[in-house]
């Protein structure tokens, strides 16, 4: 189905800027006088009423209680028969959108009106669609947390969502319309990007928003008890585990695996990162080995001199003793290199 769009158009512009500037001027006053309005009722009947920024019309004309929400103290009955209340025509079609701007609502809501507009407190604009419902920017935020919380898990740590921008409100055409929250890879700490999907039954094509939100995963991460030097070795007694935001440390080492040593100077109760982290070598340049063939069947074996410092699983170039030929190799164990 095709959404169509339309918006009142404005008024033509004033023939001179001085006119210009006072008609601008007034649409502002306006635009105050109706919020001082509302508060000034407020405090004198105790309720107001809140015009939304997106709303559904369910018939052929729009209902005060389409668009609207009571505020403070007003009573379920009084609510009732102002929200029945008519004002102007709805879109024609199923689906399609009328905008009104802040000033051309002010006009309509005197005219339809006339005995509660000055009750009344004013978006900026007010987008009606005929049919369907709206989802608003509370319940949006509500779902990508929910989202973003059940996926976050296997994280651990504390989470804490911060700097979440969703769309002000997404419309769907029917009650039969769906909304998915998609993502494009696993979730991380720091910034992640979203997408809200609607999708028409039966239907191949989507419409899609853009969503962004930002993790902060607070957890203990191995961080040095004392500065530690270039190819020292890491042991228990020279790490401490502290309190940090994995959204600013994405590559910090968790304390598990080893031995290590570390590749840099790290300062004192700084984040060891992975890339600080090489295997404690259990070959030293210039030891003796075994270099061993292992084909489909055969099972070859020479001696080998270790050209670089290896720990167990790396890569090492050797040579062979006998015809001096380089070779690269996976160290198997402390005497023993491989070559498949």
């Amino acid at each position: 189905m095709i959404r169509r769009r339309t918006r009142i158009a404005p008024p033509r512009p004033a023939r001179t800027f001085g006119l210009f500037r006072i008609l601008l001027l007034l649409a502002v006053l306006a635009g105050l006088l109706f919020a001082a309005r509302a508060v000034a009722l407020q405090g004198s009947e105790g309720w107001w009423i809140q015009i939304k920024s997106a709303a559904c019309a369910q018939g052929s004309m729009v209902l005060l209680g389409d668009i609207a929400e009571p505020r403070g103290t007003i009573t379920p009955e009084a609510w009732k028969a102002l929200a029945s209340k008519p004002l102007w025509p709805a879109p024609d079609k199923q689906g399609h959108q009328t905008a009104l701007t802040r000033e051309r609502l002010v006009g309509m809501l005197n005219h339809y009106l006339p005995d509660q507009a000055k009750a009344c407190a004013l978006p900026n604009q007010l987008v009606v669609q005929r049919g369907g419902r709206v989802l608003e920017g509370q319940t949006l935020n509500q779902q990508t947390v929910v989202f973003l919380t059940e996926r976050a898990k296997n994280l651990g740590g504390e989470l804490e969502i911060t700097d979440l921008h969703v769309p002000e409100a997404v419309f769907l055409a029917s009650s039969h319309d769906t909304l998915d929250i998609l993502v494009s890879g696993p979730i991380r700490p720091g910034r992640n990007n979203l997408l809200f999907e609607t999708r028409a039954a039966g239907s191949k094509t989507a419409r899609r928003y853009a969503v962004t939100a930002f993790l902060n995963v607070w957890k203990p991460v191995a961080c040095a008890a004392r500065p530690l030097n270039r190819l020292e070795q890491v042991t228990p007694d020279r790490i401490t585990f502290l309190r940090k935001n994995l959204a600013h440390y994405p590559a910090a080492w968790d304390g598990s695996g080893g031995p290590w040593r570390a590749t840099r100077s790290v300062g004192g109760n700084q984040v060891i990162n992975t890339d600080n982290l090489e295997p404690v070598p259990i070959i030293a340049k210039g030891a003796k080995l075994n270099l061993v063939y292992e084909g489909q069947n055969i099972r070859l074996s020479a001696k080998v001199e270790a050209m670089a410092d290896a720990g167990v699983g790396q890569q090492i170039q050797v040579r062979n003793l006998q015809s001096k030929r380089m070779i690269l190799a996976t160290v198997q164990d402390a005497e023993t290199v491989v070559v498949h």
